[in-house]
């Protein structure tokens, strides 16, 4: 009669610890309702946080106002204020240069879709730590209408753990944050996307059959 060998219960456990990290990865890599957005101090379906910026046009020269107290009543019309936007769908895009040159196509198409739905939902562009001449100098020969704003030591993006270029945020009405995308896009997806924030479809409707 043969031996059996003992249950080797170490090696079922290091197979069951293996298949739950390929399941988490797998997950991770598949959702773009995080990302890196929505795990830090904004998630999917909570209030934007409060900011100011300097518009990037503009001479006003300064850091991030993420004060949430304060935020909202910076006075100045060479400030970017996102809670003037709460009283319609927004769409945000945040975009760096460095070490992202598919970025700047990429506000190319993100203006392109503000200018078809400007009259139905806000855009705003925020751009990360670039050198604010080389913002200035990218708004004039694309020819942006998109209100650009800067986050010169990128207090905002911190907020809302942005990671990767470009990073689009849709909001409803009033500020909640309803899906986040991050990586390349075209026109008619960006389009798409901004139509079903307008009318109000949540995302498990827009992929539905």
């Amino acid at each position: 009669m043969k031996d059996r060998r003992p249950f080797n219960y170490v090696a079922v456990l290091g197979i069951a610890f293996l298949i739950i990290v390929i399941v988490v990865l797998f997950n991770m890599l598949k959702s773009t309702d995080s990302g890196t957005v929505g795990i830090g101090q904004v998630g999917i379906g909570e209030q934007a946080a409060p900011f100011a910026v300097p518009i990037a046009t503009s001479t006003l020269e300064g850091d991030a106002n993420i004060d949430p107290d304060q935020a909202c009543s910076v006075a100045g019309d060479d400030v970017l204020r996102v809670c003037d936007y709460f009283d319609r769908p927004l769409v945000m895009s945040f975009w760096f240069t460095k070490g992202a040159s598919s970025c700047i196509d990429q506000q190319d198409v993100f203006d392109e879709v503000a200018r078809r739905f400007r009259r139905k939902a806000g855009f705003i562009s925020i751009n990360i730590r670039d050198d604010r001449d080389r913002v200035r100098e990218l708004i004039r020969e694309h020819g942006w209408r998109v209100t650009v704003g800067v986050d010169r030591d990128g207090a905002v993006s911190n907020i809302y753990r942005v990671g990767g270029c470009p990073t689009f945020l849709f909001f409803r009405t009033g500020g909640m944050l309803e899906r986040a995308e991050i990586g390349s896009t075209d026109a008619n997806e960006l389009a798409a996307q901004v139509r079903s924030l307008v009318d109000g479809k949540s995302k498990q409707e827009q992929e539905a059959p």
